[in-house]
């Protein structure tokens, strides 16, 4: 057989040359991995993991308009260093703020604003979570500037010193929220050797530059430790299809370095031994009244396939019959209960449950206790049950089966968190799977649910304290003695037991056939003087669910303090009593709701169609003839009560944002009018009420989803037991304060807190599609920049805000900062000059980028069958009965150019504005001057006023 011939020198160098492209080229992913993904999901998956650790997922979805990413890493502040509180999440604050390639500060804010977006991130104990969506076609320069957060972010000094003052105002934003002041007290009762016992927040006493360590130094170290390419997961999800999103994403994180980052593992238990069991006292900021009972246990989260405490949440945090919360309802000593894993760490977690007191509960809260552990008692008697956790996992998978898509945001955002835990197969499907029945671990975890090892806090007023937490002052007191466990001890209760088989699970999860002649839109399918029933197939989204909303409209639900309390009342009576059976069909995927508002009482069902009709004719039986219990009735009123009064402890935005809504909407009363109204009525003056409200009702309803044309005829013979003959009594209008041109009020309100809050609402002309228009692109225009001139720029403040604030489509912007370092009157000076250099600043192009961002906003497709259902419901309320309201709104602003818009704004919002300050002073007291009149309550705004009429809702 004859040698071959070499081939000649040109074809040597050819191959050559292509195996050195072919180097240069390689691809920086060293393994692909598709995740297993729901029947019913049409978005394309790929996950990618880098050479350098980095895992990617990336999703296609054609459709979107919106794109969005997520990059989580795994440190949070519980990685702290010794001594620097809130690091991690002052890291967090300065990523924003500048990178090599972008080192504009303002540079990402404004381009995700002006390109349809938004952005924020969140720093927990274990991780720290980035995310940002955008109009979908700006996907790969958005992304590039997000990337380099992770490839050479500046942390610049000067943005260093100015950034802490917003660490420090987000600390004091909270001196006065319940959640924060707990767990700075958890904290300081913890082992101080665990990383969670150290200050989470941050301040500028921790945030301080020291002698010879810099707090800047101590950020580069902090982030070229931490973080490390082989401790972040990203996700990705964009229009492109899969092929062409690697393409964008593998090159650009690939240059994320990789320091091999490896969390160390958190030997030290949370509480020591010897301090357990541990009795803690609480006086909190609000009437709050509460007992959580926590208890460590094993990490189980490598175990996501049995998920073994998932099986004991459910069973402990059960509310039908036989449960715990029943028990202590009947008993009077509580309103609420919840139970599940709460912290979690490397090497363990904490189990929690969490009991909402009545008075006489925090009296008698030894008796809570020892109703808790008689039921953990009872679980361990019964031994883990096979056919509970079957049920438990037939749920799930039916959940998985038919997932449903949300918002790309936060899908991505929950989906970066959750890669950290799950094999790459399973980034999908893990928070869903249970397909391993593990008794054993279920007996451990049980085992470490006992008295002797339980830590309880019972927070409410007036409870014995003889301490202070270390960063929020909050008054607390300390037992530990081994004398506590036989106090809490089980005892026999015969109500306890294990909860009935489910009986609201779907079994026929088929889609009904569409019809031939299904409309494009809601059409009215039944109308008579008393029910009208709108009616749709789903054909776009076609899963086994649907949505069966019912409006009750009646005149008995406004017109003063007392209507409103009653309805508020009676709504709340009536939820109660059905709970036993609507819990169990929660747990199956039907969702019910039932609650005041302007116009009536709302009822809503939704989820899988199997069930529905079942569950409507229960919960209508019950409102038909209902047996209230007078001990039920009193908790339920102070339970109302309470939380009016603890109004005092909301973040002081809402509360002032709450005053202002007061002052423009009619109907609308604070909570001192309220609260007098709840304590004048009694359980008699409810079921007259009760009787008065039906006896004047019409019903307007809502089937869209899987539904036959048969469901019509149902749901009509359901109500019609419920409505009276006889003409519908006429509704009062909606009234929204009309606000004249150049006319300026402010309302002076007293929020129990030292940072000052200023609210400024400024009233569209009209309210006409062109005035809705001009609002909304007024808040688009203005609100990136305003965040960044007043937040970053100027640190006013943490909450920083500009936004369209429509009052049943009666347009109006607010403007809206709390400041712990600056008086109201500074903080509305510069607010005026904000305003006067908004359209200097404006040119075409800008004003082109926000217009078409607007635009994609409003246009932004639903999500899912409950998205539709809602825009549907929506506007039958507004009276947009071709369902064209967005198309409407879209093109008033389509039709604007920046002059015509300009000139609205300048004349509307600057020469003649319809102006309503908001001014809550604060520690220095300082109120704006030269504003116009004064005024210090809603009743006296809402007294000498025109109104806009609105006949909606």
């Amino acid at each position: 057989m004859p040698l071959r011939s070499a081939p000649p020198l040109p074809a040597l160098l050819v191959l050559l040359f292509s195996a050195l492209l072919a180097a240069c080229a390689a691809s920086p992913v060293r393994e692909y991995t598709e995740p297993a993904k729901s029947e019913a999901d049409d978005y394309a998956y790929r996950l990618l993991t880098l050479e350098n650790g980095l895992q990617a997922l990336l999703i296609s979805d054609p459709d979107t308009r919106k794109a969005a990413a997520s990059l989580d890493v795994m440190v949070g502040s519980g990685d702290n260093p010794p001594g620097r509180g809130g690091l991690a999440h002052f890291l967090e604050h300065m990523l924003f703020l500048g990178t090599d390639k972008y080192p504009d500060a303002a540079e990402y804010e404004r381009y995700i604003t002006e390109h349809g977006g938004s952005r924020n991130a969140y720093t927990s104990f274990e991780h720290t979570n980035y995310f940002f969506d955008i109009n979908a076609s700006y996907l790969e320069e958005g992304l590039d500037r997000f990337a380099q957060f992770f490839i050479a972010p500046r942390l610049d000094a000067d943005y260093v010193d100015r950034e802490k003052n917003a660490v420090q105002a987000e600390y004091q934003m909270g001196l006065k929220s319940d959640p924060r002041r707990g767990l700075d007290v958890l904290q300081a009762v913890m082992n101080p050797a665990h990383p969670y016992s150290q200050f989470s927040v941050g301040s500028l006493e921790t945030l301080a530059d020291r002698p010879g360590a810099p707090v800047r130094e101590d950020l580069l170290a902090f982030y070229r430790k931490h973080y490390s390419a082989n401790a972040m997961r990203l996700v990705v999800l964009g229009a492109e299809p899969l092929e062409e999103l690697e393409k964008l994403v593998a090159p650009l994180f690939a240059r994320v370095p990789n320091h091999d980052y490896e969390p160390e593992p958190m030997a030290e238990p949370l509480f020591e031994p010897a301090s357990l069991p541990m009795k803690v006292t609480v006086q909190p900021q609000a009437t709050l009244r509460q007992l959580q009972v926590n208890f460590q246990v094993p990490d189980y989260r490598s175990r996501y396939r049995a998920k073994p405490m998932a099986y004991l949440g459910n069973l402990i945090g059960h509310e039908g019959e036989g449960s715990l919360l029943l028990a202590l309802k009947r008993e009077g000593l509580a309103e609420g209960l919840s139970a599940g894993e709460g912290l979690s760490w490397r090497g363990g977690s904490l189990f929690s449950v969490t009991v909402s007191l009545t008075e006489r509960g925090v009296a008698e809260h030894e008796r809570v206790l020892r109703l808790l552990f008689s039921y953990l008692a009872m679980l361990r008697e019964e031994g883990p049950q096979r056919w509970l956790y079957e049920e438990q996992s037939e749920l799930a998978a039916i959940d998985f089966r038919f997932r449903e898509h949300g918002e790309p945001m936060g899908y991505v955002s929950a989906l970066a968190g959750g890669m950290h835990y799950y094999a790459p197969r399973d980034v999908l499907q893990g928070p869903y799977l249970m397909e391993r029945f593990a008794p054993e671990l279920i007996e451990e975890a049980l085992d470490r649910l006992r008295p002797a090892l339980a830590q309880v806090v019972l927070t409410a007023p007036g409870v014995p304290v003889d301490r202070e937490s270390p960063h929020y002052e909050v008054p607390f007191g300390v037992t530990t003695a081994p004398a506590l466990a036989s106090r809490w001890a089980p005892t026999d209760v015969a109500s306890l037991h294990l909860p009935a088989p489910n009986a609201f699970i779907a079994e026929d999860l088929s889609l009904v056939p569409l019809a031939a002649d299904n409309p494009e839109t809601p059409t009215i399918a039944l109308d008579t003087p008393r029910t009208r029933i709108w009616f749709r197939q789903g054909k776009d989204f076609r899963t086994p669910r649907g949505a069966l909303y019912v409006n009750f409209r009646s005149p008995l639900v406004s017109g003063d303090a007392r209507a409103v309390a009653a309805a508020m009342l009676y709504t709340r009576l009536l939820t109660d009593a059905v709970n036993s059976f609507t819990y169990p069909a929660r747990l199956a995927g039907l969702d019910f709701s039932l609650y005041k508002h302007a116009r009536g009482v709302s009822l809503r069902i939704s989820g899988y169609n199997d069930k529905q009709q079942v569950l409507l004719e229960q919960l209508l039986d019950t409102v038909q003839a209902p047996a209230f219990d007078r001990s039920r009735f009193e908790s339920l009123r102070a339970d109302l009560v309470r939380g009016l009064e603890n109004a005092v402890a909301k973040r002081p935005v809402s509360q002032v944002i709450d005053d202002l809504r007061e002052a423009l909407l009619y109907g609308a009363y604070g909570e001192a009018a309220l609260i007098e109204a709840l304590r004048g009525l009694d359980l008699a003056a409810i079921e007259d009420y009760a009787d008065a409200f039906w006896a004047g009702v019409s019903a307007e309803a809502l089937l869209y989803g899987n539904y036959p044309q048969s469901a019509v005829a149902e749901l009509a013979a359901a109500l019609a037991d419920l409505l009276p003959a006889g003409d519908v009594p006429a509704l009062p209008p909606l009234e929204v304060l009309r606000i004249g041109a150049g006319e300026s009020l402010q309302f002076v309100t007293d929020v129990p807190h030292d940072d000052a809050v200023v609210s400024w609402y400024l009233q569209g002309a009209g309210d006409s599609w062109r005035d809705r228009a001009a609002t909304a692109l007024a808040a688009q225009v203005m609100k990136s920049g305003f965040f960044q001139e007043l937040r970053t720029e100027q640190q006013l403040g943490y909450v920083v805000s500009a936004f369209s604030w429509p009052q049943f489509d009666i347009p109006g912007l607010v403007l809206l900062v709390q400041s712990p370092s600056h008086d109201a009157g500074h903080v509305a000076g510069a607010m005026e000059e904000f305003l006067d250099e908004v359209l200097p600043s404006l040119d075409n192009s800008r004003f082109q980028r926000h217009r078409e961002a607007l635009v994609a906003e409003i246009e932004e497709p639903d999500k899912n069958l409950f998205e539709r259902a809602e825009f549907y419901w929506q506007s039958i309320a507004k009276r947009q009965y071709a369902f064209d309201g967005r198309r409407q709104l879209a093109a008033a602003v389509n039709d604007f150019d920046r002059d015509e818009w300009a000139a609205y704004f300048r004349e509307v919002f600057r020469e003649q504005p319809r102006s309503l300050q908001v001014v809550a002073p604060g520690a220095r007291g300082v109120i704006p001057d030269n504003i116009g009149r004064r005024v210090t309550n809603a009743t006296a705004i809402k007294a000498d006023h025109d109104t806009w009429s609105v006949d909606q809702y």
